[in-house]
């Protein structure tokens, strides 16, 4: 059988001619486990695989899902074990590179050494707490009760697509008096803000907005960046950028510009580790670390760009491939590589906050992005899409 002719496989997102959202359906769950998948508590227990691989085959496309704890390792790890799958499967062992703090915590032992040197948090004064907490939290639950439930899209989007978003944001920043002309924002802020001004347009009411932006341990911290050797566990950490009502209603260049420099400042070696270590401080003590900050009717979005790990092209299986599918004239990807790849909660249904992913390139150069988000910010998104593809 193949894929298009398969009744719900046939609905898989795929490389389109516009960058409109793909909706993730709950029926794609068949191709990513099998039935009465066990829990995270239930692994342990009953000392179960960590790492789990479901393959479902088609005439011309191969769908293959590996399912790990979050807890084991983050996307960076999985990576390391998606290139180390790859060597050996093409006979190259040899290139494998040794894998440390595998039984003992890596971080733990970096952030807490040489106290003579360990920095204040910077943002310790925007930590929630009290009665600030109190009513975020409340906030957040009456949201869960009344508003609709989150809806998970793909976004398939062109370079050509982006390049217009970050032209757009650099013309506004050049209209900004007082910013430093050295900052340089990325791609990844420009699509940042954009999103998040499109998403807090979307509210019935203009608030703050608290950019929580995903960074990685591996790329921060000197013991591990210098590290002859790969970490798999999860070095994952979180900077936070505080935007002003007055900038949501104003330019995606202010807010780009606004978070490349509050990313910045809280992703040093002596920022990462501060804040590592405010949460360990927590967990000895017996508490949960509090890991929110911003004002307490600010709008929460988390943002994870994946783009370094380069997921798509790091998958070489070409070796187990026995014959070849797609050979059609328009095909991009090489034999045995992959074409897209999204990430599936295969517990409870994620009930968080607003979630948005930048997954990597493919081989055309697209940015595939994956967002979890309410109906009426869905809507929005892809009214600006539109206004965005159509203005050449």
């Amino acid at each position: 059988m193949e894929l298009q002719t398969h009744p719900i496989a046939c609905h898989w997102p795929m490389r389109t001619g516009s960058s409109s959202p793909q909706p993730i359906s709950d029926d794609f769950k068949l191709f990513v486990t099998r039935p009465k998948f066990p829990t995270f508590e239930q692994m342990v227990q009953q000392r179960l695989p960590m790492v789990s691989l479901h393959i479902t085959s088609f005439r011309d496309a191969t769908i293959v899902s590996l399912i790990w704890p979050h807890a084991l390792m983050d996307a960076f790890g999985g990576q390391a074990l998606l290139s180390a799958w790859s060597s050996v499967l093409n006979g190259q062992e040899g290139g494998l590179c040794p894998v440390y703090g595998a039984k003992n915590d890596v971080l733990r032992k970096s952030i807490f050494a040489n106290p003579e040197s360990h920095e204040e948090l910077k943002i310790e004064e925007r930590r929630l707490s009290g009665m600030g907490l109190y009513m975020f939290l409340f906030r957040h639950v009456w949201n869960m009760i009344w508003d609709l439930s989150r809806q998970r899209h793909l976004i398939c989007l062109s370079k050509d697509t982006l390049k217009k978003v970050k032209y757009r944001a650099e013309r506004e920043i050049g209209k900004i008096q007082d910013h430093n002309p050295e900052t340089q924002i990325s791609s990844g802020d420009a699509l940042t803000a954009w999103i998040s001004q499109t998403v807090a347009l979307s509210e019935p009411s203009i608030r703050p907005i608290t950019i929580l932006s995903l960074l990685n341990a591996r790329f921060r911290l000197p013991e591990l960046m210098n590290s002859t050797g790969v970490f798999l566990q999860n070095l994952t950490l979180g900077t936070f950028s505080f935007i002003s009502s007055d900038q949501v209603r104003g330019s995606i260049g202010s807010i780009a510009l606004s978070h490349r420099q509050h990313f910045t400042e809280q992703a040093t070696a002596g920022q990462a580790s501060a804040f590592l270590r405010s949460g360990y401080k927590s967990i000895d003590v017996g508490q949960t670390p509090g890991v929110l900050f911003g004002e307490a009717d600010a709008l929460p979005i988390i943002f994870n760009n994946m783009e370094k790990a380069d997921l798509i092209k790091t998958v070489d299986f070409s070796a187990a491939v026995k014959y070849q599918g797609d050979v059609s004239e328009d095909r991009i990807n090489p034999v045995g590589s992959m074409v897209m790849y999204y990430y599936e909660n295969v517990g409870q249904p994620y009930k968080g906050f607003n979630l948005f992913s930048m997954l990597g390139q493919d081989y055309a150069g697209n940015h595939w992005l994956e967002g979890t988000l309410l109906p009426r910010a869905w809507i929005r998104i892809e009214e600006e899409l539109r206004k965005i593809e159509e203005n050449s």
